[in-house]
């Protein structure tokens, strides 16, 4: 098996013998995909004599899909860059396919046009995410689901929390994502300013720099996220609350009739009210004020 050429080697869930090999061409160890899940800073990011070994988890998953980290290895070498992941990234693989045999293609290069990828990738995502808030927050404030029935209403929310949830899950995926590659970037102009050109640099410090303008964006999506959760939440109860009302007063408007009804129902031996030509008319009639009376002091009251 020959060994792919070039200064970019992107390795799709290498198997053993691959892994042997590259490591035997390079010097390097090329880290499976238990290492590549490590969380620890000293295990991202390390330098190795002069090859600098670094993971981040990659944010993977369209709008309408779920949500996914893959974590992905770059080792950044003097002679070439190789990435390593066990999941299928369509970005490394549009970037494969578009990418300028003219433009500079040193390592170092190579894996800043990736970085910038990446953060466009998830800057689309944030934009994606902003889009439904906006629709939800229609949904919510500005369409009047009342008319179309309680049931309706609360599933109505019932799923502007749904997409809300998801969209908190992406925002939040996406954040730990610029984290890891924040750091990156600059460990690479930490670690690497022998082999970085100015060009190469400058455009890694501005990776860096839209991740910060990216993260105060995010910062400012999760909030409006969790306002639309907390009002779609506290619709859904005050619609309970509303029905619990109408119950309770309806349970409370029932009581006295039923009470005149059970007294009246009891069938005394002595009742002149049932000698009485109007006796049922009186009954009926003391039925519907009782029951009237509760219903006029909950109105006084304003709570109904």
């Amino acid at each position: 098996m020959a060994l792919p050429e070039g200064d970019w080697l992107e390795l799709r869930d290498p198997d053993d013998e691959l892994r042997q090999r590259i490591e035997e061409r390079f010097g390097i160890e090329v880290p499976n995909l238990s290492a590549l899940g490590e969380i620890e800073s000293s295990s991202r990011l390390r330098m190795k004599g002069k090859a600098l070994i670094m993971t981040a988890p990659l944010l993977a998953g369209g709008a309408d899909e779920q949500a996914k980290l893959i974590p992905t290895g770059f080792l950044l070498l003097p002679r070439a860059l190789i990435t390593v992941h066990y999941t299928d990234y369509p970005v490394f693989e549009n970037i494969a396919a578009t990418i300028d045999r003219q433009e500079d293609r040193t390592p170092a290069a190579v894996l800043a046009r990736l970085l910038e990828a990446v953060v466009d990738h998830a800057s689309d995502q944030l934009e994606t995410v902003s889009e439904q808030a906006a629709s939800v927050s229609h949904t919510i404030f500005y369409t009047d689901l009342q008319h179309r029935g309680l049931k309706i209403e609360t599933k109505q929310l019932g799923r502007s929390i749904i997409k809300l949830g998801r969209a908190s899950e992406r925002v939040s995926r996406v954040r730990y994502m610029f984290l890891s590659i924040g750091r990156l970037a600059k460990f690479v102009i930490d670690r690497s300013e022998d082999g970085l050109n100015e060009k190469t640099r400058a455009r890694l410090q501005a990776v860096a720099h839209d991740i910060v303008s990216l993260d105060e964006f995010e910062i400012s999506l999760s909030s409006r996220i969790q306002f639309l959760l907390d009002a779609a939440t506290s619709l859904i109860s005050i619609r309970q609350n509303d029905v619990v009302k109408v119950l309770t007063v309806a349970s409370v408007v029932g009581i006295p009739p039923v009470l005149l009804v059970g007294i009246y129902g009891m069938n005394f031996r002595f009742m002149p009210e049932l000698s009485w030509p109007w006796g049922y008319p009186f009954a009926v009639s003391l039925c519907l004020i009782s029951g009237l009376l509760p219903y006029l002091w909950f109105k006084w009251r304003k709570w109904i």
